[in-house]
């Protein structure tokens, strides 16, 4: 093989190495930080390590979106989300956390007056689910902001605030509180949920590396790999942590922390397993972090290759 030629294949060989190795990314909002200036703002977050870059506060017009719990990202690849105290639907500008307030959408339907604490995630077939504690029910959301009850209402019977849903049928799952409002141990497990009957079903507990949490978020990779994020603000300082999750078992592996507090929602991909090839996906690298790791490994590699040939 001649130097050309390998010198080509070592470059492919670099790229594809990249991108096999970029950890995965996702967004958040810390909905309950209380740090003053940064709280209610969306953040793209490194979950293999906990780094995170915040975007921007989440501002519509005038007004900050106070209460947003709820994240997830449709098949063209928007950002969506969905605000408790102000009861809207909006999709975010993920380069700055901004929210055009013409395209909000009034929820109708729901209970006013907080304590929804949603969970929201879309499937394939890019319906809507969404969850609500104050009723512990399941629901279907249209676009134009209808909700449909999916079995009966109080069917879930467990407060779950995080959701994600993975291939075609959709399998649906749900994360359980960790305390109550009384500071006792709320549902610290993974659930199942029917999406015909609006029944959750216990996988299992997340188990000792999971600390203590409030809430969380939870959304599934293009890999069909289930991460968790959790609100930890019990002690007005304890940082969220970032949870791998089985969904055979339920069982948590915790994978990072992270530098803020209060994050209770999580998009980590456009829905997958669908049966269609084009995922938009959250950036890793951008592209002069790309193109400096090739030309770091390109240079590696030639430095090698120069060796050998003299």
């Amino acid at each position: 093989m001649n130097k050309k030629l390998q010198y080509i294949l070592l470059t492919l060989v670099s790229l594809f190495a990249i991108n096999a190795n970029a950890a995965p990314m996702a967004y958040s909002v810390n909905s309950d930080s209380g740090n003053p200036g940064t709280q209610d703002s969306l953040y793209l977050i490194d979950l293999a390590t906990g780094g995170q870059q915040r975007r921007g506060t989440l501002i519509s017009g005038i007004n900050t979106r106070i209460d947003t719990e709820g994240l997830a990202i449709s098949r063209d690849g928007t950002l969506w989300g969905i605000d408790d105290d102000s009861m809207t639907l909006f999709p975010i500008n993920t380069a700055s956390g901004t929210i055009n307030f013409l395209d909000e959408i009034p929820l109708i339907g729901l209970p006013n007056g907080g304590g929804n604490d949603f969970g929201m995630t879309f499937s394939c077939n890019n319906s809507l689910y969404i969850t609500s504690v104050a009723t512990q029910t399941l629901y279907r959301l249209g676009m134009d902001g209808s909700s449909q009850v999916v079995g009966t209402v109080g069917a879930l019977g467990v407060n779950i605030s995080a959701l994600a849903a993975y291939g075609s049928p959709t399998q649906l799952y749900g994360l359980g509180n960790g305390l109550l409002q009384n500071g006792s141990t709320d549902s610290p497990n993974l659930y199942r949920i029917d999406t015909t009957t609006g029944i959750a079903t216990l996988v299992g507990p997340l188990g000792p590396q999971a600390s203590i949490y409030n809430q969380g978020g939870m959304g599934f990779d293009t890999g069909g790999n289930l991460w968790a994020i959790t609100d930890r603000r019990i002690n007005a300082a304890d940082p969220s942590e970032i949870l791998q999750i089985n969904v055979g078992t339920g069982a948590a592996t915790l994978i990072a922390t992270t530098g803020e507090v209060g994050f209770e929602s999580l998009a980590v991909a456009p829905p997958a397993a669908c049966g269609y090839d084009y995922y938009p996906r959250i950036p890793t690298l951008d592209a002069a972090g790309r193109l400096l790791a090739v030309f770091i490994l390109l240079f590696a590699g030639l430095t090698v290759l120069r060796r050998r040939y003299h």
